[in-house]
């Protein structure tokens, strides 16, 4: 049968529609391509070039052709884009379709060789079935085009040492399949990979000594090599000879012979690539080593005189490239503390560590290190360790000296920090404006003692020194490297006549917002800094700007144990004037919870501004004798005014408390009125008081109102309203503002409406804004949706907690996240315990009994509900003693009411039961992740007297912990008692850590004594534990730092990510284009990075699937995300990582790949 148009596969239809479309000069060709992709002809058309093609047009269409395995159209499709592709880049990515992504560069890793074997021979197999389908010649025209492409980025440094192996691979492959090809490409390949392909040891050899006596012998601009710029010139200078006379004896250096620091360069990049070719041919780093054949051999001699050159500038390549040769100096360590040092952010603990590994070797170092940087910070920790640096030239001040020195707009300040110049003689001459370097400057600096003569010299040239640029370089290195010690600092010259501490205080403080990434200062540093100096930051508070402000308000008013009464007053009243509505919000909320009569008093007798005056009458309301402050004002006012403000507010007060309802419509703000417009008054459901009495609409005028400049709390004197009013009817009226400020589109700026609603509200509230949060959420409003979080938390409902957990561990959403991380850590520090301690306090039982039973009531028949093991509904008709799937539908004889109330509530509790069941899992298997340990009476609080909690604790293996060491492990039965693994009864000891055993803890006759258990009372665990894949490092991967064992096949970059995410991984900060390369898990005192080839966080069709590029752990100090930034070197050695920390890391990204 003849395949006819009509009946091409829909896939291959549409990439031909989808070609036409793309391809304005070829669309009259549709017959004839239609004919060849489908199969009918073998002739090819005679596709043109076409400019206007992009071939990223058909992309989407064309991998559907590859997926579905549509082998002859996708070949043929593949030759249709690539000869109307105009661009190499196109044409290029078309053989990356066919075979180029099949090529896999193994690079310096021993891998078994059988493994490397197969994936060479599938690729080769790739590029065998595209010369197929492409033909000789076209194929030869790519690899051509390929050939003169690579030589154009190896001239452009486009290309990397890794890529340039990988072409080596490449061309290797085109060889075994026809040496042809090389021939026809000879002219443009590099003559040293030409005849290492062709087999020519003879020329390759020559061309091997060539470039190593080039480099020996020739002179080569030195000012950016590594190696130069961090190793002492004279140590070079006399190496390097030394090497001349081992290698070329006789030979002189050129003169007039220079090698351009490019050229020297792209010498190194070539060497490596043939190093990385040659290992991925031998099977593996040790395979290479023995050196068997001749090129091998004289490779790894050329790489040794490499190495011995520009020892740094090989390891930056790639540092396990020091373990193939011979290494006599700490080139490693100085190449490992400049990275650290130079490039911030620097982990200074583990620094320390690095340089205080081996003495001996630092001591070396600091002999052999020429930047400053490097050298002073080896001074200052050997000498801090005790090691004796009596003999060391120069000293820590030279050191000093010298890096100042070395910057033309440094020089003076150098002279004047050595008593050599006045102050008013260098100010003009300095110009601190090279961040990088006056970073190191600093940093150096701060090595020294805050009474150090260089210091108290520096100090007072921070106070006068003003950046011409205005970029504020200088202060914000300043603070960035004395960070840990600005307070004292502050203390330390707050009497030196010499120093103006107001105005470096205000220098320093002022920065905060400025910094570069590089300049960073912990938030925390500032904190400190403005609670032990409350009367500067007051004193210098209206020159700050507006968040600046905002920051010191509210560390002001949050240091309540520490800051005077004097000063928290002035605080306020520094607010309440402020200009800002942030700023006067924050004293506002303090005024009013200040109770502080002397206070209230002040405000109102001296402030001019009518709206704060009626304020201080507010909180004066809030005071026991505010009857006879009134009557007090009211002698003395001369305001109408406020005369009948002050005597409604008598009134009120010898009427009662619920009369001052009545009066509330002379304190609602006339002016805000317009601002409810959009609230139907009249059609809310009425307000009643306790006695249930209507209340007017002022009320509501009040309330909402006195709300509106209150967005992210409820107004204290709104809530003191709540005791005067019937809870149903507030609860109802707080339903449907709601309801209508959704209706009316949920507008941000009425945002405030959020707070008050639930604080008046009841669960309906918290229903409603729970389900606003996930569709806010999805719907790129995440900054609502965190608002929607932190308004729950001013619900008395737990409910409302058990929901933010809940929005805490289900919703993605970093803001969102945030906000409920947040939330709940403020609850938690209200009931003075752990966030963790306050989400087991949310676990609910769901209204069962002890016995783990709940009765629902139909008036003449009753059902009994219980859990399960398997932690499902069980109900049973307790007229019939019969199980019954679901409650039934109410029949004649029952209650109507009761029972439809009954389903209602049934149908509530499946939903409930299924999110606890989803939470509480996420919780454990965090747990047993992260080895959270509880104590023994938290423990049985939990999983013993919650008996839905029981369910889990059945079904899970426990651990009794010392040290964090297992020392006992057990199971919790269903009859309340503790068994061990050989089935004895266990006594669980007071005071004890409980958590649940990681499979890496026990040895193989415990682990399947406990399955068996487990199988022999047929329980089946709520998620997997003992059956639990287990990872250790490797040899190779404690080497490297790093896990090495990542799957290489692609991943979509949506279900990779929402598994990531539902493992406890966070995606990195967006970067350019809003695309993100890493992804979080967070541990006590670390965090697990995982770097990926690029995903962006909004999905489109056709997007790129991403790949795993590196695993590894980091140091970390905060608690939760807030932006990561790892250097390589920063890796921590994995011998540090817990076992169960690293086996749980490689667990959780190859169940988010499906391995």
């Amino acid at each position: 049968m003849v395949l006819r148009k009509t009946d091409l596969n829909p896939v291959t239809k549409k990439f031909v529609e989808e070609f036409i479309s793309a391809s304005d000069r070829n669309k009259h060709l549709y017959d004839q391509i239609t004919d060849y992709v489908a199969g009918d002809t073998d002739e090819c058309p005679a596709i043109a070039e076409d400019p206007r093609f992009y071939s990223y047009t058909v992309r989407s269409e064309f991998d559907k052709l590859k997926k579905r395995g549509e082998e002859l159209a996708f070949y043929r499709a593949a030759v249709l884009i690539y000869k109307a592709s105009n661009r190499f880049y196109d044409k290029k990515n078309v053989m990356d379709e066919c075979f180029l992504d099949q090529i896999e560069l193994q690079g310096m890793k021993d891998i078994d060789d059988a493994d490397i074997r197969a994936k060479d021979q599938k690729a080769l197999e790739a590029m065998r079935k595209t010369i197929e389908h492409f033909g000789h010649a076209l194929f030869a025209e790519f690899l051509l085009k390929a050939a003169e492409d690579y030589r154009v980025s190896i001239s452009r440094d486009y290309s990397s040492t890794f890529d340039r192996a990988e072409f080596l691979l490449f061309i290797s492959y085109a060889y075994t399949i026809s040496p042809s090809f090389l021939e026809e490409a000879k002219e443009k390949l590099m003559p040293i990979y030409y005849y290492l392909i062709t087999g020519d040891t003879r020329e390759y050899i020559k061309e091997l000594h060539a470039i190593a006596k080039e480099v020996v012998t020739m002179q080569f601009s030195s000012n950016n090599l590594l190696t130069n710029e961090s190793l002492y010139p004279l140590y070079l200078k006399e190496k390097k000879a030394a090497l001349r006379e081992k290698y070329y004896p006789g030979e002189q250096v050129k003169e007039g012979s220079l090698l351009n620091q490019k050229h020297l360069k792209r010498y190194m990049e070539l060497i490596i690539s043939l190093l990385y070719f040659r290992i991925h041919v031998k099977g593996g780093t040790s395979a290479f080593l023995k050196k068997e054949e001749e090129i091998d051999r004289e490779l790894h001699d050329t790489l040794q005189i490499f190495f011995d050159m520009f020892p740094l500038d090989i390891m930056s390549e790639d540092k396990r490239l020091a373990d193939l040769v011979q290494m006599e100096e700490p080139y490693d360590l100085l190449l490992g503390l400049r990275e650290h040092l130079l490039s911030p952010p620097t982990l200074w603990e583990q620094v320390k560590q690095l340089a205080l590994e081996d003495v001996t070797k630092s001591r070396r170092a600091l002999e052999l290190a020429s930047i400053p940087m490097v050298k002073g910070f080896l001074y200052k920790t050997l000498a801090a360790a005790g090691v004796d640096l009596s003999d060391f030239q120069p000293s820590l001040e030279g050191i000093i000296q010298d890096a100042l020195r070395r910057a033309k707009g440094s020089t003076k300040l150098a002279s004047y920090l050595d008593e050599k110049a006045a102050l008013e003689d260098v100010l003009e001459h300095v110009h601190l404006e090279d961040v990088q370097l006056v970073r190191q400057q600093m940093i150096l600096l701060s090595f020294l003692p805050v009474d150090h003569r260089f210091i108290a010299r520096l100090i007072p040239f921070m106070c006068h020194y003003k950046d011409k640029s205005n970029r504020r370089v200088g202060h914000m290195c300043f603070a960035h490297a004395f960070q840990d010690r600005l307070t004292g600092i502050i203390d330390h010259y707050r009497k030196d006549e010499a120093v103006d501490v107001q105005t470096l205080f205000y220098q320093i403080l002022s920065i905060k917002e400025m910094h570069y990434y590089y300049t960073d200062v912990n938030e925390e540093v500032y904190r400190s800094l403005v609670v032990a100096n409350p009367d500067m930051s007051l004193a210098q508070f209206d020159k700050l700007d507006t968040e600046l402000r905002v920051f010191v308000m509210q560390t002001l008013l949050a240091a309540k144990e520490t800051l005077s009464e004097e000063l928290r007053n002035q605080a306020i009243l520094l607010g309440l004037a402020d200009s800002s509505k942030k700023v006067s919000g924050l004293a506002g909320a303090a005024f009013l919870q200040a109770k502080d009569k002397e206070l209230y008093l002040h405000v109102y007798q001296t402030e001019k501004k009518a709206k704060v005056k009626e304020m201080a009458l507010d909180a004066i309301r809030s005071l026991d004798d505010n009857k006879e402050i009134f009557q007090e004002l009211l002698t003395n006012e001369k305001s109408s005014k406020f005369k009948t403000l002050l005597q409604t507010f008598i009134d009120a007060e010898e009427q009662g408390p619920d009369a001052s309802l009545t009066h509330l419509g002379n304190l609602t703000d006339k002016r805000k009125l317009t601002r409810i417009k959009w609230m139907p008054l009249e059609r809310m459901p009425v307000l009643r008081d306790q006695d249930g009495n209507e209340l007017g609409k002022e009320v509501m005028e009040y309330m909402l109102t006195a709300s509106i400049d209150f967005p992210t709390a409820p107004n204290q004197l709104v809530l003191d309203l709540k005791p005067s009013l019937q809870a149903a009817s507030a609860a109802d009226f707080t339903t449907e503002v709601l309801r209508t400020w959704i209706d009316n589109g949920a507008v941000a700026k009425e945002k405030w409406v959020m707070p008050l609603c639930v604080a008046f509200g009841d669960r309906r509230i918290v229903d409603t804004i729970g389900q606003l949060i996930k569709e806010w959420t999805d719907h790129s409003r995440g900054a609502l949706a965190a608002d929607g979080v932190r308004a729950l938390s001013f619900s008395n409902d737990l409910t409302a907690l058990r929901l933010i957990d809940q929005i805490k561990r289900t919703i993605k959403n970093r803001q969102v996240k945030s906000a409920a991380e947040e939330a709940l850590s403020m609850a938690a520090a209200n009931q003075n315990i752990s966030a963790m301690e306050l989400e087991d306090r949310l676990v609910t039982t769901l209204g069962f009994d002890a016995s783990g039973k709940q009765m629902f009531d139909y008036g003449d028949r009753t059902f009994t509900v219980k859990v399960s093991n398997e932690l499902e509904l069980e109900v049973t008709n307790d007229s019939t003693g019969k199980a019954v799937k679901n409650l039934p539908a109410p029949s004649a004889k029952d209650d109507q009411e009761k029972a439809e109330q009954a389903r209602l509530t049934f149908a509530q509790l499946k939903k409930d039961l299924k999110n606890m069941v989803k939470v509480q899992s996420l919780r454990l298997e965090e747990s047993l992740s992260k080895s959270r340990y509880w104590s023994t009476a938290a423990w049985k609080r939990l999983f013993v007297e919650n008996v839905l909690m029981q369910k889990f604790a059945i079904g899970l293996i426990w651990g009794v912990y010392e040290d964090g060491k297992l020392i006992d492990t057990f199971r919790y039965m269903d009859d309340g008692t503790f068994n061990t693994v050989d089935e004895d009864e266990y006594e669980l000891a007071d005071e004890k850590l409980i958590g649940l055993i990681h499979p890496l803890e026990l040895d193989e006759e415990t682990l399947n004594g406990w399955r068996t258990q487990l199988e022999d009372y047929e329980i089946t665990q709520p998620f997997e534990q003992l059956s639990r894949e287990a990872f250790l490092p490797t040899e190779e991967e404690i080497k490297a730092n790093e896990v090495l064992r990542l799957p290489v096949e692609s991943y979509s970059p949506t279900a990779f990510a929402k598994m990531m995410e539902k493992f406890g991984w966070v995606k990195g900060t967006p970067l350019d284009a809003g695309y993100y390369y890493e992804f979080y898990k967070l541990y006590d005192g670390m965090v697990a990075e995982l770097k990926i080839s690029g995903a962006s966080i909004s999905y489109w069709e056709g997007m790129e699937d991403v790949k795993l590029e590196a695993l590894a752990f980091f140091p970390n100090k905060d608690a939760e995300y807030k932006h990561f930034y790892f250097k390589p070197v920063d890796r921590m050695k994995l011998t540090d990582i817990p076992t169960r920390i690293f086996s749980e890391t490689v667990y959780d990204v190859m169940r988010a790949a499906g391995k």
